[in-house]
């Protein structure tokens, strides 16, 4: 849900953002730019954390079994 919701603000925020820069400039638009970069930033960021968490789920899991 996160991913999802990440990407349609990021392709958005882009999207927009082209279409400003063609009235107003890049430069008057460049924060929406920024925006979008920081979107897909969080996807990596978000892809990540997911993936540690499974790491983690999957150590502890054969840690319990060692013990047994």
């Amino acid at each position: 849900m996160k991913i999802t919701l990440l990407v349609a603000l990021g392709a958005a925020f882009f999207i927009i953002g082209v279409h400003q820069s063609f009235y107003y400039g890049i430069p008057s638009s460049y924060w929406l730019f920024m925006l979008s970069g920081a979107c897909f930033l969080g996807i990596q960021y978000v892809k990540k954390m997911e993936e540690q968490k499974k790491d983690a789920a999957a150590s502890s899991k054969s840690t319990t079994k060692k013990k047994k």
